[in-house]
């Protein structure tokens, strides 16, 4: 792993976990000392964040933690349904990664440990899409997994509460069996239940009533 990638590596588990909030600044000479790199390192750093949509260039403000904003949040939410509905329109498969998966979810629900039941949620989506064979829109939904779990560290408390494990057991036996109208049916219902919080963290615009 080169330098740029152990940089890369490390903040986006800081910014991911919930240690660099969204709007906190990021001094690329501050940086530097931290991680003991050239300057430029943490300059190819930082561009490959602004890429994975988690850093942006903000004027004034200089590089940022992502705030995602009310319309960010929608297109996200669109953009997860479009792959719902390939997922859907796949046919039926065994979907032995999301099945894994789904078991460490049980046991992570089990033991109360939330963050690797958040791990073991985004592994189990990652898996149902890895179905579809397109490296391509498998980086894509990495990076939108990316983006989501930002904004739900960012919400943390806030989530409803539902029965994650049965809820994503419905979409494993749904997908499995080729179901396509349950399949987006459940799907939609999933994305639409995080909505609110979602947006209830998103960063309003400057005019928006409080």
């Amino acid at each position: 792993m080169s330098l740029t990638d152990q940089v890369v590596a490390e903040l986006r588990e800081d910014i991911l976990g919930g240690v660099l909030r969204p709007g906190t600044s990021l001094r690329e000479v501050a940086l530097s000392e931290r991680f003991d790199v050239a300057r430029s390192t943490i300059r190819e750093a930082v561009k490959g964040l602004v890429a994975e949509g988690l850093l942006s260039h903000e004027h004034h403000r200089g590089v940022v933690v992502i705030e995602h904003t009310v319309a960010d949040v929608e297109d996200l939410l669109g953009a997860r349904m479009m792959i719902e509905r390939a997922i859907g329109a796949a046919g039926p498969h065994t979907h032995d990664a999301a099945a894994a998966a789904l078991e460490a979810m049980q046991e992570a629900v089990r033991a109360k440990d939330w963050r690797a039941a958040a791990r073991a949620d985004e592994e189990f989506h990652h898996g149902l899409v890895q179905a579809l064979g397109s490296p391509r829109i498998a980086a894509f939904h990495s990076q939108m997994q990316a983006e989501m779990r930002l904004l739900l560290v960012t919400a943390e408390g806030r989530e409803p509460e539902t029965d994650k494990v049965a809820e994503h057991a419905n979409l494993l036996e749904l997908a499995r069996a080729g179901d396509r109208d349950g399949y987006l049916a459940a799907a939609r219902r999933h994305l639409q239940r995080s909505r609110p919080t979602l947006l209830a963290v998103a960063k309003q615009p400057a005019d928006a009533p409080s």
